[in-house]
């Protein structure tokens, strides 16, 4: 990134964040990096791990969840040897001797082990590895407290066994760093807070400023930006016209995916603010305007469709009506089947099963599952290691216990999503 150059609001902030980055990466001393921001600059953040790991091995995100102490550890060295295995054959096929085993387990410490295979990998690889930075971001951690000690744990034996981890580089994206206050006193040396304050909200204006754009476009745009900014006010009239104005100027023009747009902004704010009978009926409205958008040949239309249906289905879940908002997710998964979007449909059979299983319903909640399952094997064997299968794998391990009827079936999903076949 030395010689490229910002050209917009959303790369100006890139760069910063970048330079944020690059302050961490040079401090030698640095083992762990808590990068605090709001949430609308943690989309920031994402978007910065997201082009590293695109553009490096050498920076591994992993969003698996931290279920305890003793397991995450083990979660973190399988994922970046599944990682490595699914490049194999890629790496071969361009003249790269993907040749690397990870050492074999003496029963050492998991965290210490982790520390092992991070070091193998980059001894074997030292061009293409040349550190290993692990961005950890749990979609879910049940014990923060349990969280705090495992990431003391991890620190500790970075500092016990140096020759293993002086390469080894954390980072932690949080909103909140109150829980893992005690860091900072436990290991001064080694954690660093970054507070990054990169005013994503303002980024709307700053680009429509830019743009200059006129017509219906602009003025489309202009209405735009200002919807979403009323979902901080809880101005339910100012949001309704703007609304009106806006579906007016997409109506016109026949923009059916904007139309989509403008109602699961409205749904969004009547949801934050509680409103839950209207908050379906935008949803809805977004839904009806996807099929529109369909009965017009747009080629997104299904999953402008399935948003809705996505949206109408988190308000549901919020009010824990569980079984409409399971309803709603199988309903999505009709819609994103026939979009041929594997990683949509597996995400909307895997809520379909968390909320018939909080239904009582647990018959339905594993059909859902093994949908999902089902539809995993679309998606490609390289990209399946870091979606959402792995929480399906985790969930339907819990809910099929060894004696079950199914627990053969299972087993064979999980070997064929495994496998390739």
């Amino acid at each position: 990134m030395q010689n490229w150059q910002p050209t917009n609001p959303v790369e100006r902030r890139f760069m910063d964040a970048h330079t944020d980055w690059m302050r961490f990466a040079k401090d030698k001393a640095a083992r762990l990096m808590i990068w605090q921001t709001d949430e609308t600059d943690a989309q920031l953040v994402q978007l910065y791990f997201q082009v590293q790991d695109e553009m490096s091995c050498a920076v591994r995100t992993t969003r698996a969840s931290f279920v305890n102490e003793s397991s995450y550890a083990k979660v973190l060295t399988d994922e970046l040897v599944a990682f490595y295995d699914s490049r194999r054959d890629a790496s071969n096929a361009q003249g790269l001797r993907a040749d690397w085993q990870a050492p074999r387990n003496d029963g050492a410490n998991p965290v210490l082990y982790l520390l092992m295979v991070a070091d193998s990998l980059m001894r074997h690889h030292p061009d293409i590895f040349p550190a290993l930075v692990f961005v950890l971001e749990p979609a879910q951690v049940r014990d923060e407290a349990a969280w705090s000690r495992w990431l003391d744990g991890l620190l500790s034996a970075i500092a016990a066994a140096p020759k293993f981890g002086e390469r080894v580089r954390i980072v932690v994206p949080r909103t909140d760093v109150a829980p893992l206050a005690g860091l900072l006193q436990r290991h001064q040396d080694a954690v660093r807070v970054l507070q990054g304050k990169y005013s994503m909200a303002s980024v709307p204006r700053e680009l429509l400023a830019e743009s200059g754009e006129r017509g219906a476009s602009g003025e489309f745009r202009r209405l735009f930006v200002m919807l979403t900014e009323t979902i901080e006010g809880g101005n339910r009239a100012r949001l309704e016209e703007l609304r009106m104005a806006a579906l007016k100027v997409a109506e016109r023009e026949q923009w059916f995916d904007q139309c989509v747009v403008v109602h699961l902004i409205a749904g969004a704010a009547y949801l934050k603010w509680r409103d839950r009978e209207r908050a379906i009926d935008a949803y809805r409205s977004a839904a009806d305007s996807g099929r529109r958008a369909v009965d017009a040949g747009h080629p997104a239309g299904h999953k402008l469709v399935a948003n809705g249906l996505f949206g109408e289905a988190s308000v549901h879940l919020t009010h824990k009506d569980y079984a409409h908002s399971a309803y709603c997710y199988e309903r999505a998964a009709t819609s994103t089947t026939t979009a041929r979007d594997a990683l949509m449909t597996v995400e909307a059979w895997r809520m379909s099963a968390v909320c018939w299983e909080r239904a009582g319903e647990r018959e339905h909640a594993l059909e859902a599952g093994f949908n999902a399952l089902d539809a995993g094997l679309l998606i490609d064997e390289s990209m399946r290691v870091n979606s959402n299968l792995r929480f399906v794998v985790e969930w339907m391990v819990a809910q099929v216990g060894a004696f079950d009827r199914r627990r053969g079936e299972l087993s064979e999903k999980v070997a064929a999503l495994r496998g390739g076949r």
